[in-house]
């Protein structure tokens, strides 16, 4: 796993400023900020399914969640093509089991994701709503939320767990549960 992050890395460092992927270009720091609190997420994240990663930018945090747990799908949603061709670029050059949109989340069809992730798109009770079409049965949203956040989430969402990291940075987590209506068309 540690060969294909530091490839990972390797591709967004070398790509950063052609395509204005991120202003770090120090590979520890890049490390610290970026991959080690993608990888905090896992404790939550399930062994297999279907992940969808929204607002996925430069492909944080779901590039090092389908490298950490290579039974998920990964369905990277990200509106900034140039943006999404990066992110095709490095499923591709990974061999990851994954798929790139450059569309708004809001646009696709149903796409039954199990598990969702998102990092600084917006706040946790509207963006658990932009997960609400594509959400299979039982499907988790696993957030990284602000200190300050009341928890509080949309009707047919239920706050499940909650975890503090303690790495150098640390950050809240929280794990919402969909148990809403299921039986839409899709």
């Amino acid at each position: 796993m540690h060969n294909e992050l530091q490839r990972y890395v390797d591709e967004v460092l070398r790509f950063r400023k052609a395509l204005n992927l991120t202003s770090v270009a120090d590979r520890d720091a890049f490390w610290r900020r970026f991959i080690q609190p993608s990888l905090d997420l896992l404790p939550m994240m399930p062994a297999s399914g279907r992940m969808m990663d929204i607002g996925s930018g430069m492909g944080v945090p779901g590039i090092p969640l389908m490298i950490a747990r290579p039974a998920l799908f990964g369905v990277l949603v990200e509106r900034r093509k140039k943006r999404t061709e990066f992110l095709r670029h490095v499923i591709r050059s990974l061999r990851l089991h994954g798929e790139a949109h450059d569309v708004d989340v809001r646009q696709l069809p149903c796409a039954k994701i199990d598990v969702f992730t998102a990092r600084a798109v917006t706040e946790p009770p509207a963006l658990l709503r932009m997960c609400e079409p594509h959400a299979a049965p039982a499907a988790c949203a696993v957030l990284p939320v602000a200190q300050a956040f009341d928890g509080s989430a949309p009707s047919g969402w239920k706050k499940e767990s909650e975890l503090w990291t303690d790495a150098a940075q640390p950050q809240r987590l929280i794990c919402f549960r969909w148990q809403g209506d299921v039986s839409r068309e899709t």
